[in-house]
């Protein structure tokens, strides 16, 4: 036997006055929710979420849930949609229920909407087993994913540098494929330092590191790992290349380079 219930009605107003807020809200932070606020700049305050209040026996409505979205709609001169709910719920745990959206969840929402960049680099990720933040940042041409994070939530995220990707995830993977105990971060910026040198030979790199894989070890910095793979790259090697430096200047004259 199914049991009917009434769904409380969706109300309009402007009068910001007509709320308070609960004891059981969080601290209002303005900074946490910068995307809410870019949210309701581009879309307004859209009536399927409205905020959910309680009465408190007067005539002021107790936020229990969406503090945010008033403060932002008062802000932006929206009005604001609410309903009145009587049922005396346990707001943490109901907002605890939530799941914040990872990056896989966002690529396969663009991926998903026919845009074929975010396709080509969830697929790059599985085929180099990297991380999906890293896969991305490596096929925009950048070292780290917090470059281009706004770009990729907002599914304007574009590959600008396949080949060096592809370069640096290829020396990566061959080389965490012989020690595991250079699979991590400060080493995958030192392969994609390395990797910008113009006179830098990939293969020579790992047919050398199959010769002396005993010198694959952790480090705690970048510049720690450069200093090992120049050991490496010229193990046994008469003609020397200073790797090091020559993939910090070369990291350092790109991020000097004006943007386009």
């Amino acid at each position: 036997m199914s049991v009917k219930t009434r769904s409380p009605k969706v109300s309009v107003t402007k009068n910001y006055r007509l709320f308070g807020r609960s004891q059981e809200n969080r601290p209002l932070d303005v900074k946490k929710h910068r995307k809410l606020l870019l949210s309701m700049q581009q879309y307004g305050f859209l009536p399927c979420y409205p905020i959910v209040c309680q009465r408190n026996g007067g005539k002021e409505l107790v936020i229990k849930d969406g503090q945010h979205r008033l403060m932002f709609a008062e802000k932006l001169g929206l009005p604001v949609y609410y309903i009145v709910e009587e049922v005396d719920f346990d707001v943490a745990t109901i907002n605890c229920t939530a799941k914040t959206w990872a990056l896989q969840d966002y690529a396969q929402k663009h991926a998903t909407n026919g845009k074929k960049m975010y396709r080509a680099g969830m697929e790059f990720a599985e085929e180099h087993k990297l991380p999906l933040g890293t896969a991305f940042a490596l096929l925009s041409g950048t070292t780290t994913f917090s470059n281009v994070q706004e770009s990729f939530v907002d599914g304007t995220f574009r590959i600008k540098d396949r080949e060096w990707a592809d370069l640096v995830a290829s020396v990566y993977s061959a080389l965490v494929s012989l020690s595991r105990d250079v699979r991590n971060a400060r080493f995958m910026q030192a392969c994609m330092a390395a990797c910008r040198v113009e006179e830098f030979n990939p293969t020579r790199l790992i047919q050398n590191a199959r010769r002396c894989r005993d010198k694959l070890v952790s480090y705690s910095t970048r510049d720690a790992y450069l200093d090992m793979l120049e050991v490496i790259y010229n193990f046994g090697r008469k003609e020397l290349l200073a790797l090091k430096v020559a993939a910090t200047m070369a990291m350092r004259s790109r991020s000097a380079a004006p943007k386009r």
